[in-house]
């Protein structure tokens, strides 16, 4: 896996956009902007094809080839975390397979999420078999069962495939459930647990978390290291304080689209990247006003100027 430079408290992925054209079409010269961009606000790694990235709504023809885009344009110093994840288990092997082959640092595939698995055992067999086609590369379970459904534990996700799965290495835990991320970090030693709820990082610091995943890292990750460091520290009221952007973007996505908003900051802060394909929502005239009003809000926070808000 790729490893966190030397002194850094908080390891930080930021799970990156997809970037398309004015029709919707894959515009892959934007991706080693983005990657520049993510490794000069100290970003450890890119987390590629994931939610954030639209997986859902791209061709496995076109996640192959945003993969391969990834592999070549990124710096030495970023990782790369690709999810491989498919209702088709033969798309999901190829896509692992590939990977494997470009360097990937990291795969990573959620549980099958339509005609869900109802038992531990069958969740873990989907998923080694998707390993088993990148046999060198560290595996991550990718939980975010508001998405998938699938409401069985990561914990025993984890305490099962530990057993199964020789790549067995993390979890990307996207959930508000704290109390059953601590049994996932504590479910086998060695597994890294990346925490993915952005909106809640000094409550799962609190439970132990080291390693996030998430969208709002492709704008705010300089923030977050100093939310995690005035958590660390002690001065908690600080931190809570300094963490209150990531709260509000997440209430404004709640009310005006989702990840249509997230989207549209990372390409107001960030490279551009286009709109949300179907079915995430485009943004309507209060949407981009409340993005507007949070570009002004966050400008100079982002831009390192936070005396400017006070």
């Amino acid at each position: 896996m790729h490893r966190v430079p030397e002194g850094a408290d908080l390891e930080i992925w930021a799970a990156v956009t997809t970037p398309f054209g004015p029709d919707g079409e894959l515009r892959l010269d934007a991706v080693g902007d983005q990657a520049a961009h993510l490794l000069a606000a100290g970003v450890n790694g890119a987390f590629v094809g994931g939610t954030t990235g639209e997986f859902p709504a791209l061709s496995t023809a076109e996640r192959l080839e945003l993969a391969a885009a990834w592999a070549e344009r990124r710096p030495a110093a970023l990782g790369l975390g690709v999810h491989v994840g498919h209702t088709v288990l033969s798309e999901a092997r190829t896509l692992a397979r590939q990977a494997a082959g470009l360097g990937a640092d990291m795969i990573a595939a959620v549980a099958p999420y339509y005609g869900s698995a109802a038992r531990v055992e069958a969740v873990v067999d989907h998923l080694a078999r998707i390993a088993e086609e990148a046999p060198g590369v560290p595996f991550c379970y990718y939980h975010i069962p508001g998405m998938t459904g699938l409401d069985l534990p990561a914990s025993a996700v984890v305490t099962e495939a530990v057993k199964r799965i020789p790549t067995f290495s993390a979890v990307k835990f996207t959930d508000d459930d704290l109390l059953e991320f601590a049994r996932t970090r504590e479910a086998a030693p060695g597994v890294r647990v990346y925490f993915g709820k952005d909106e809640l990082l000094p409550a799962a610091q609190a439970m132990g978390a080291r390693a996030v995943i998430g969208s709002l890292y492709n704008f705010l990750a300089p923030l977050a290291r100093r939310v995690f460091q005035a958590a660390a520290e002690g001065r908690l009221e600080e931190a809570a304080r300094l963490h209150r952007p990531f709260r509000e973007v997440a209430e404004t996505a709640g009310r005006h689209g989702g990840l249509a908003v997230v989207k549209e900051l990372a390409g107001r802060f960030g490279p551009y990247a286009g709109r949300c394909r179907s079915p995430w929502d485009t943004l309507g005239t209060e949407g981009l006003a409340a993005v507007d009003r949070l570009i002004r809000d966050l400008g100079p926070i982002v831009a390192g100027r936070e005396e400017e808000t006070r």
